[in-house]
């Protein structure tokens, strides 16, 4: 049935020629022209050149209501020249075409009384009077001098700028950000129109050299029918095409121990750091005006030892990119691009909480190809084709190498020891392809821009992953079995008094699909009024190990926007917007609901387990086997070594000893999103934005024990893992932003804003497996509450200023209120628990202490021929702020730490220095 029905939504969107520009890599500059007594005109020659437009300059006439629109161009600064006889000649500079928007320049002509007059202006349109959707757009320029530091060098990091946007940690060695209380999986990743998000963890994973971005548009929401796959934003950049004249840079980034200051928690001397960053691009013509080339590479070296580890973590890392734009002719151009970027890690986890002998070593790849066909077939016609595959590999192991060692985990001291406890070496691919037509028609109540396309992603992950502690260290095989230990402090000395034993089924491979149709519809009933109206239906699919079906979900997902241009100028701007956003999950959810069983068993120690929790003492091997069968529980011997007098299996402590399985009926996770809107021009290139946000996440999948479907139950069977939408898992955002921007001096550029929020819901970042709601009520217990991105207040600041002499000075600053905590009990405070952990209060019911940090950059050029040298000096932390970024949580206390104290803090002041060379 709903393939049946994604095939008519398809021939119906074929017969209405609308389109999809699914993930733009374009931008639009669209205007009217005027005369003296504000009538229009009609027949005006407007040409636009750009160093970003391949093809050369591009010309339209005005049509009968003086009006001009340039479409799919290269996002960029364009200049804008007006001619009609009679009239003085109109220029425009620093027009600014953004990512994925739209310029406005309105030009007013006076008669002309003398030939060869001409008025030239500088004009830089800042809002955009079509746009419904709310967000940032990040030009190269401002990329540059904005970025402080090469840590904030990346794509996922300088949209932490924008309001309503948070970091969220890293996933892989990328960080990642949380928007408008969003996880770090709900985010969408588009690169050169392409999905470039991993499709198993909902991640970013793509890395590239900051100096081949040519431009991002983050999308924080109310975006159109056109994009979707998103509960949180959307992520979409360019890279760099080259131009008809060559250009390069090199760019060089190092700090070590002595750039690198101690404070009240922090040595530096007993802090091994060294961070080599070392880039490079080049660009430029094949063919003038018809084929462009682009190049770029980094390579990466960053030695690191986490606060209090007594292990010294490295990574190393590259990335490639070449790229090829073809003009094939006026209408029509063709651009490919391939970039990988092997990277691997030694002691990749290195904390206070690892030992040497456990920690990891990873590494992984992520490579994409992407060719994208773009057709203007007439003034009214755009058509737009992106074809890809995305591909992520990735292993973990111990460092070691060592698969036969068992690993530890203390509770009580809550070190892990002896060796790292898991393996997993994994590949996950994407194969996508859009297709799109644009069609724009006048005089039919108005101009229309209607829309419409079609979308298919075929995913594919191939997964191995299983415990440590394996027979003869042997890899993950099928029907293998792994061992992993708690330990308590007994006797003054760590004993294990838990031993788990897992069993894996090897190596599996898992399938999905997205298949995406919309139609969208963008009407100007007046100029001065732009309503969007569109609707997107997706169908997302996942086939198991054995390829039976476990998911088919699908939603119409019906969007609505409105921007008013109240004084018809493009200054003073009113939008509002609301739309369900569907997430498609992740291919972790079919391996979830795999065929085979992959069972595991607590077993608790005759040794130490028996005496500490019932409180029996045992002497021999004999004797616990007696205690087991007086009290019915199952015993096992001991391998060598472990526990002399072996091992209990208590009842409640075996689970998933039959095969997983999951809701037939599963529904895909989606959001429902209500945003308004209030934006102003307060001067030359300034504006100010007014934005409230209300966003509620439902239909959130996760698994629970057996027994606790539909209706929860105390001590319900676990003998497999249910998948279906959870009742109790919700997030809901509700938030206030007002940002202010301004380019309005030549030696200023200044971007701040205010976040009010509540970020509140019962489960963060889940790969659909996650802790809470496993057993109830342990699980299910005041799980509902702040969410760990949750800051009620959030300040940022960020800017240059270009001084003369061609000096920068660059500044970070941002400051939050507390972020939040709750206690926890595990299973050594409460014996009753299962496993994992119970919430003692209402999750992130305690606050902690505010954060605050300034970061600082100063930068020198020096014009040497026709090379630029530009010298760079950054302070990160210049107040040397050491606030606590972590809490102990735990009720026992952590080790030396009790409850809700600082586990964690801010790295004092430290310095870096680079230079670059440009062309």
């Amino acid at each position: 049935m709903k393939t049946t029905r994604f095939v008519i939504l398809v021939f119906l969107l074929l017969a209405v020629a609308g389109q999809a520009k699914a993930q733009t890599t374009t931008g639009r500059l669209i205007g009217s022209v005027v005369d003296a007594g504000n009538g229009v005109l009609a027949g005006v020659t407007v040409t636009i050149a750009s160093p970003a437009l391949i093809g050369g300059a591009q010309t339209k006439v005005t049509d009968g209501h003086g009006e001009f629109t340039f479409l799919s161009i290269a996002p960029g600064v364009y200049s804008l020249r007006a001619e009609l006889p009679g009239f003085i000649p109109q220029e425009r500079s620093k027009v600014k075409v953004p990512l994925g928007g739209a310029a406005a320049v309105f030009i007013a002509m006076p008669g002309s009384a003398f030939t060869g007059e001409i008025e030239v202006t500088d004009l830089t349109p800042v809002v955009d009077p079509t746009q419904v959707n709310t967000g940032q757009v990040f030009d190269q320029g401002y990329m540059q001098d904005s970025a402080i530091g090469s840590g904030n060098r990346s794509y996922t990091t300088v949209v932490n700028q924008t309001a309503g946007v948070a970091g969220g940690g890293s996933w892989g060695g990328v960080a990642q950000p949380r928007v408008f209380g969003s996880t770090i999986g709900e985010n969408a990743y588009f690169i050169d129109g392409m999905d470039s998000t991993n499709p198993t963890m909902a991640t970013a994973t793509a890395v590239l050299n900051f100096d081949a971005i040519d431009e991002i548009q983050l999308q924080t929401g109310g975006f159109e029918a056109e994009f979707g796959r998103a509960t949180g934003g959307i992520i979409n950049l360019v890279t760099k095409s080259g131009g008809n004249d060559f250009s390069g840079a090199f760019d060089a980034r190092y700090r070590d121990d002595s750039f690198q200051e101690s404070g009240d928690h922090f040595d530096a001397g007993e802090s091994s750091t060294k961070h080599q960053v070392f880039s490079a691009t080049l660009g430029g013509p094949i063919l003038q005006d018809r084929v462009w080339f682009f190049t770029s590479y980094q390579w990466v070296n960053d030695v690191f030892t986490p606060d209090g580890s007594p292990t010294t973590g490295e990574e190393k890392g590259q990335n490639f990119l070449g790229k090829l734009t073809w003009q094939i002719d006026p209408g029509w151009r063709l651009s490919a691009k391939y970039t990988s970027n092997p990277t691997t890690w030694d002691n990749w986890n290195a904390s206070q909480w690892v030992m040497p002998e456990a920690t990891s070593h990873a590494k992984d790849t992520t490579s994409i190809l992407s060719t994208e066909l773009t057709s203007v077939l007439s003034d009214s016609l755009l058509w737009n084709t992106t074809l890809g595959t995305y591909s992520y590999e990735t292993d973990v192991y111990p460092q070691s190498g060592d698969l036969a060692a068992i690993g530890h985990y203390n509770f009580d001291t809550h070190l892990r020891t002896v060796n790292y406890g898991n393996q997993q070496y994994w590949e996950t691919t994407r194969k996508d392809f859009t297709t799109d037509l644009s069609w724009f028609v006048d005089d039919l109540f108005g101009s229309h821009e209607f829309k419409g396309g079609i979308e298919f992603s075929d995913l594919n992950f191939k997964d191995t992953n299983c415990r440590t502690g394996t027979p003869n260290g042997e890899r993950c095989v099928p029907d293998g079995v792994g061992f992993f230990f708690n330990d308590i402090e007994y006797g003054g000395s760590p004993l294990p008094y838990l031993m788990t034993e897992s069993h894996t089924s090897g190596p599996l491979d898992y399938d999905g699909t997205v298949s995406t149709v919309f139609v969208q519809d963008a009407w100007r009933p007046a100029r001065n009024v732009t309503l969007k109206l569109g609707l997107r239906y997706d169908v997302v699919t996942y086939d198991t190990n054995d390829g039976s079906r476990i998911a088919d979900m699908d939603k119409f997902q019906p969007r609505l926007g409105v921007a008013w241009d109240i004084t018809g100028d493009a200054k003073t701007i009113l939008r509002g917007s609301w739309g369900r956003f569907l997430h498609p999950n992740m291919m972790t959810l079919p391996r979830h609901v795999r065929t085979l069983a992959e069972p595991w068993y607590r077993w608790g120690s005759c040794s130490v387990a028996l005496p500490t929790f019932l409180g029996i003492t045992v002497s021999s091997s004999e004797e616990c086997v007696a205690v087991a069968e007086a009290l019915g529980f199952g015993y096992r011997t001991d391998n060598a070594g472990w526990d002399p007098y072996g091992w209990l299996l208590m009842p409640g402590q075996s689970f998933a000893t039959e095969p997983n399985r999951s809701d037939p009926n599963i529904r895909a996770t989606y959001a429902d999103e209500l945003i308004l809107a209030f934006e102003r021009e307060v001067g030359d290139q300034s504006s100010i934005e007014l934005t409230y946000v209300d966003k509620k996440t439902r239909d959130i999948v996760d698994d629970t024990c057996n027994g606790n479907w539909p209706t929860p139950t105390a001590d319900a069977a676990c003998d497999y893992f249910f998948t279906a939408n959870i009742p109790e898992l919700k997030r809901d955002y509700s938030g206030i932003t007002l940002t202010y921007e301004t380019r309005s001096f030549e030696w200023m550029t200044l971007l701040a804003s205010y976040t009010y929020s509540s970020s509140k819901g019962s489960i963060d970042y889940s790969q659909g497996g996650n802790l809470e709601v496993d057993h109830y009520p342990w699980h299910y217990d005041n799980i509902y509450g702040y969410l760990s991105g949750h800051r009620r207040h959030r300040i940022k600041l960020n800017g240059f200023f270009n001084i003369k002499g061609d000096w920068t000075f660059a500044f970070d600053g941002h400051w939050s209120s507390p972020f939040t905590w709750m206690p926890l009990e595990n299973q050594y405070d409460n014996p009753e628990i299962p496993y994992g952990y119970r919430a003692l209060e209402p999750r992130g019911s305690r606050e902690a202490n505010s954060n605050y940090q300034l970061d600082l950059q100063v930068s020198k050029g020096f014009a040497l021929g026709n090379l630029r040298l530009e010298l760079i000096g950054s302070v990160l932390n210049a107040l040397s702020s050491e606030r606590p970024t972590g809490i102990c949580w735990w009720a026992s206390g952590c080790g030396d730490l009790g409850m809700g104290e600082a586990s964690d803090w801010q790295i004092p002041r430290r310095y870096e220095v680079g230079f670059r060379l440009e062309f």
